[in-house]
């Protein structure tokens, strides 16, 4: 009796262990509310043996701190780059010698562009042609070197000139014209007196005073000597009709190996001579011998000096636009070393230069609204919108 007691308790501990392993094994058989009475009838010795293995702990995303209300941050706005503009084309006549090349020399084209096309400004195609004489023969004498001109061919170039209605400017205006492109006649020219020749300033004046032009009077300092001289070129330049510049003091050619004292003279020097006997500063230095170096423009800009001129006879000159050549063009100073024409060749100078005006003229023309459109788009006024 007591063994069959025992072996209904085996059978009936054997029967509830295999019921158990099913709950377990599938608990999605029974809804929640089970589990509570199958705990009540177990003791919690055989709870603690049934109690399954705890799932892996899952990774918690982090919760974003925005509430309802907050307002995500602004997004920054990158500007759209305003189109880059290709750089304004430079005119070149076909009328130019070769070897000579157009230099321009304002580096902001916005400033160009509004000197250019402004009102009260000089209309494209203007031109000043730059003359040197150095000495005009007596009728009868021969010539025997190319910078003498005949007395019958300096009087046909003066009549010539005033024919074709060319009108003569001082340095001031000069200065203006290339600086700022200011107002001038388009058919200017600027006269240049070289070296002191006896009696020709003086031939020179009945025409300045019959045409209202001027003379620029380019002497070495050292050539005014003596009261009587003196007395006469300050009694000239009172008339208004000679514009002195400096030509040097000892009229020293400038190379690269002319001592730096020489140097320094030969720009400072005339400077003071010149304060003191006409009460102006020269701003312009007619190179002797049209020689010059990077270091004498260096200097001579220093010295206040605004325009410098060469000997070379490249063609005429115009706002921003100097033609040049190869060894003038590596100074990196154009405006320093201006062409001018040599007055042999004065008269066909003169036509010259009013061919290369007129493909100008014809040029800008053509160009006109496209460089207006250019000024429009990409040069607007500070704080404009």
């Amino acid at each position: 009796m007591r063994i069959r007691k025992i072996i209904v308790i085996i059978i009936l501990f054997i029967g509830l262990s295999a019921c158990v392993s099913s709950q377990l094994e599938n608990p999605s058989n029974h809804s929640s509310g089970d589990s509570p009475a199958l705990s009540e009838s177990l003791t919690a010795e055989e709870l603690s043996t049934l109690t399954p293995t705890r799932p892996a702990t899952q990774t918690v995303l982090p919760t974003s701190t925005l509430t309802a209300t907050s307002v995500p941050p602004t997004s920054t706005l990158t500007p759209t780059a305003s189109p880059t503009p290709e750089p304004l084309e430079v005119f070149s006549s076909p009328h130019l010698r070769t070897g000579i090349t157009p230099v321009t020399y304002i580096e902001d084209e916005c400033s160009y562009l509004e000197n250019r096309w402004g009102e009260d400004k000089s209309e494209p195609g203007t031109i000043v042609v730059p003359f040197m004489f150095h000495s005009v023969a007596k009728p009868g004498r021969t010539i025997k070197d190319n910078t003498t001109i005949s007395m019958e061919r300096f009087e046909y170039f003066m009549a010539k000139a005033n024919e074709l209605g060319f009108s003569t400017i001082t340095t001031e205006e000069l200065i203006g014209f290339l600086y700022e492109n200011e107002k001038i006649p388009q058919r200017s020219m600027i006269l240049i007196k070289d070296d002191r020749s006896a009696g020709v300033t003086e031939l020179f004046m009945p025409y300045l005073e019959e045409f209202d032009w001027t003379l620029t009077l380019a002497w070495p300092t050292t050539d005014l000597t003596g009261d009587d001289l003196w007395a006469r070129m300050e009694s000239l330049a009172v008339s208004g009709r000679l514009d002195v510049q400096s030509h040097g003091h000892d009229h020293i050619y400038i190379q690269d190996y002319t001592p730096l004292e020489e140097i320094k003279e030969e720009i400072y020097r005339p400077i003071e001579v010149i304060q003191e006997h006409f009460g102006t500063a020269p701003e312009a230095i007619i190179w002797p011998g049209g020689n010059f170096t990077e270091e004498s423009i260096a200097m001579a800009e220093e010295a206040g000096f605004k325009l410098g001129f060469s000997v070379y006879s490249n063609g005429p000159i115009m706002y921003n636009w100097i033609p040049l050549r190869e060894e003038q063009i590596i100074m990196n100073a154009p405006l320093m070393v201006l062409p001018r024409y040599w007055s042999p060749d004065a008269d066909v100078a003169l036509m010259h230069a009013l061919s290369v005006s007129q493909d100008v003229i014809d040029y800008a023309e053509s160009i006109k609204q496209e460089e207006l459109d250019y000024l429009s788009t990409y040069c607007q006024p500070e704080g404009s919108e």
